[in-house]
């Protein structure tokens, strides 16, 4: 052993034959936002594709595939990765998308279905940060 206080331990934190062990409770949450966030962005591409063959109630054009993309590479990045930031995101993108949405129709349209979404978003939220804290748990022991 050296005597130097900066050398670093020689044992790992998480023995390798231990497995970090999450509760179905955050992995559900985490699941649940990952699949949400791909089901927002198969419909916004639905509505766009309608709006673009006809009448255009919802006032969307070619751009809202991009906000589509942006969703689904978010929703991958929370099942992929367990990602907080693209869970928090997913929820900004999701909120400013509505407001957006709403103040130019000047109706709620959704309003039911997009509190549903909002709710499964905002657990990813708290699933992804639960799941990192677990992690971070299993690394000091």
């Amino acid at each position: 052993m050296s005597d130097s206080p900066y050398t670093p331990p020689k044992t790992p934190l998480l023995p390798s034959d231990r497995t970090l062990e999450v509760p179905g409770e955050i992995t559900r949450k985490i699941r649940n936002c990952g699949i949400a966030g791909l089901v927002s962005a198969a419909i916004t591409c639905v509505f766009t594709f309608v709006a673009m063959s006809g009448p255009n109630p919802l006032g969307l054009d070619i751009g809202a595939f991009v906000d589509a993309a942006l969703m689904a590479g978010l929703a991958v990045g929370v099942l992929r990765k367990q990602s907080r930031a693209c869970a928090v995101l997913m929820v900004v993108l999701f909120v400013l998308n509505k407001a957006i949405m709403w103040s130019a129709t000047g109706t709620l349209t959704g309003l039911p279905i997009s509190l549903v979404f909002l709710w499964f978003f905002g657990q990813g939220v708290v699933g992804t940060f639960q799941w990192y804290k677990l992690r971070a748990m299993g690394d000091a022991q």
